[in-house]
């Protein structure tokens, strides 16, 4: 007998593990670039923007209200909140980061000159990228923000 059947699924198993040990994980310049698409599609009431990176589930939550939607569903809500809040201007000032996500917090400002409103948005590593999880928007804040 010889031992080449036996080997062949330790070699396989082998070449399984190098492989996915050089698998590039996503960096922290793409989780800036998935946030900078999510501030500038609330700067432009972009809600299918907002949601391009989006995970299939996303948590979305105004003022307190909301839960967690399919993005079809998100888009709708998004797009009602747009319609009650136009953006004139968002910007993210404070982001951290865990081991499998990445946090940022901002300002909204409506058009109608009121206070600015406080953004925090959470994207997560799902496979190879960074998928939007949360955004959560509410009255301003003492958390300091985009300026």
């Amino acid at each position: 007998m010889t031992l080449a059947p036996l080997l062949r699924p330790v070699a396989l198993l082998a070449v399984a593990l190098v492989t996915a040990s050089f698998t590039p994980s996503p960096t922290l310049a793409q989780a800036d670039e998935a946030l900078e698409r999510v501030a500038d599609a609330l700067e432009t009431a972009d809600p299918d923007g907002v949601f391009e990176d989006a995970a299939p589930r996303v948590e979305v939550v105004l003022f307190g209200e909301g839960g967690v939607y399919r993005r079809g569903q998100a888009t709708h809500v998004l797009r009602d909140f747009f319609r009650r809040f136009p953006p004139q201007r968002v910007a993210f000032g404070e982001r951290s980061t865990t081991d499998d996500g990445r946090t940022a917090i901002g300002r909204y400002w409506a058009r109608d000159g009121g206070a600015p409103l406080s953004v925090r948005v959470v994207h997560r590593v799902t496979g190879d990228e960074w998928s939007l999880v949360a955004i959560r928007i509410d009255r301003g804040s003492s958390l300091r923000a985009g300026r």
